[in-house]
């Protein structure tokens, strides 16, 4: 017997809208999609993919390919932060470091233990001691030259940096939380604190969380889901330990299918899903019957897919103490 020894087998944006165009008897042999038919494919193929993003479909829990580890810094001055793709400090892998002198206020330069990973143009935050707030907070600039272990920061401090200070150091921002599964605070020597999750009335219930006189380790948080970002907000009014940070288990949105050779973001078993899917949506603009038989196939498809990949947890647990 031979075998092609390949395991690669993928659709493209065109492979899909062709299938679908077939299915619903709309192209005959060595027909081709007219170019306003494959605008208007991709726009319902872009907006079924977001739909079956997350947790709100037919398949909850099992998008294990759009899950990520993201980590989001503290502030000793607020315990709300607002992080996404274009903005807030978060993202799914940075460096951290140390300072080896001092550097005034005022000044833009820092000496670093390592530089090793940093580049021109990250973003990168530095615990500061400031004279109107009584504690350390992380100053937020990006790295405008490096020489040596010596690197220049495209704003002034505005606080002093004492030797042993510590550094964070990223290049690119984590995509918006779709569906938040876990958070926890980890602290320097890499151990981990499991934060409670709450929902909006539990957050509101809070009594000390606005409180300036509340700066402490947060244990818990609330995250919501706005346009273009994600509020977190932690039941502190700021963090007493900035070195430490938030590493936060969720899944990040499906990525957007534009181009002919874009390939969907969803393993192999998905495919024909995606291409019934598609049918099924489109059916109707080109006058289409929509059959047992297409139903059938749909189901099938849907059911094989969701079943390929079965996660064995429960979304519903208990802890001592906890209601």
């Amino acid at each position: 017997m031979t075998t092609s020894g390949s395991y690669s087998f993928n659709c493209t944006r065109d492979d899909i809208i062709r299938d679908t165009m077939l299915n619903l008897g709309h192209l005959g042999v060595g027909d081709n999609v007219n170019p306003q038919e494959t605008v208007d494919l991709t726009r319902r193929l872009n907006m079924l993919v977001k739909q079956w993003q997350g947790k709100a479909d037919f398949a909850p829990g099992l998008k294990t390919w759009n899950r990520r580890i993201g980590y989001a810094f503290l502030s000793g001055t607020t315990g709300t932060y607002q992080v996404g793709p274009t903005n807030g400090y978060w993202t799914n892998s940075f460096i951290s470091t140390t300072t080896t002198a001092q550097s005034a206020s005022g000044s833009n330069t820092i000496t670093l233990a390592s530089v090793v990973g940093i580049t021109l143009g990250d973003t990168i935050g530095v615990q500061v001691t400031t004279p109107a707030f009584a504690g350390d907070t992380l100053f937020w600039s990006t790295v405008s030259l490096i020489v040596g272990n010596v690197v220049t920061l495209a704003a002034n401090l505005p606080g002093s940096v004492s030797s042993g200070y510590t550094v964070f150091d990223y290049t690119t921002n984590a995509q918006l939380i779709v569906e938040l599964e876990t958070v926890n605070l980890r602290d320097y020597t890499g151990e981990d604190t499991i934060l409670d999750l709450l929902n909006v009335q539990q957050y509101q219930a809070l009594p000390s969380k606005s409180d300036p006189t509340n700066i402490s380790d947060p244990t818990a948080v609330y995250v919501e889901r706005r346009v273009g970002y994600n509020l977190i907000y932690t039941d502190c009014a700021g963090a007493q330990d900035i070195t430490k940070y938030l590493v936060i288990e969720y899944m990040e949105p499906a990525q957007d299918i534009i181009n002919p050779l874009d390939n969907p973001e969803f393993p192999q078993e998905w495919f024909l899903a995606l291409v019934w899917g598609l049918t099924r949506e489109v059916a109707p603009q080109f006058g289409a019957q929509w059959t047992t038989v297409m139903q059938e196939n749909y189901a099938d498809a849907i059911l094989t897919a969701r079943n390929m990949n079965p996660v064995s947890y429960a979304d519903a647990f208990f802890q001592p103490g906890k209601d």
